[in-house]
């Protein structure tokens, strides 16, 4: 019998972590799919896509220590869409990737804005996930889903 080689080296939870909206601290609508990482303190971090009740996403980050139990998330949405001085981030903000970049020393998080154009790719950088510095649109509309790789070459 031939044996699947991804299965062996990826092997799902059983207890399988799935955040939904009974475990936000504020009203949401809907919870999708995350950007992940892990922090120099071994800590799980998840930029969660949260749509609100106006159906406007957002990123809010939750914690784990073991990234399956336990999970910390922030009582308020971390990265709001900012549509006043970002106007392609009008209709919300979703689909975060998570890259360290060693040297910027940063988190570079590309994520998807949408707006009157329709989708675009946009990146913000932070060092904590409580403070962020945007950078605005990186790619032309309709695109979306984008990732960096962790440096040059």
């Amino acid at each position: 019998m031939k044996r699947n080689k991804f299965r062996e080296l990826l092997r799902r939870y059983e207890g399988n972590p799935i955040l939904t909206t009974a475990d936000w601290p504020y009203p949401a609508n809907s919870v999708f799919n995350a950007g992940a990482t892990l922090l120099p303190s071994g800590e799980t971090l998840l930029l969660v896509r949260v749509e609100d009740r106006r159906g406007i996403s957002h990123l809010t980050a939750a914690r784990s220590r073991d990234g399956i139990t336990n999970w910390q998330i922030d009582p308020q949405p971390t990265l709001l869409p900012d549509p006043q001085r970002y106007p392609e981030e009008v209709w919300g903000i979703e689909d975060p990737r998570i890259t360290w970049i060693e040297e910027l020393e940063r988190y570079a998080i590309t994520y998807t804005s949408f707006s009157t154009s329709g989708p675009l790719v946009s990146l913000a950088l932070t060092r904590d996930f409580r403070t962020f510095e945007r950078r605005g649109v990186i790619m032309p509309p309709e695109d979306k889903d984008a990732a960096l790789f962790p440096r040059r070459f």
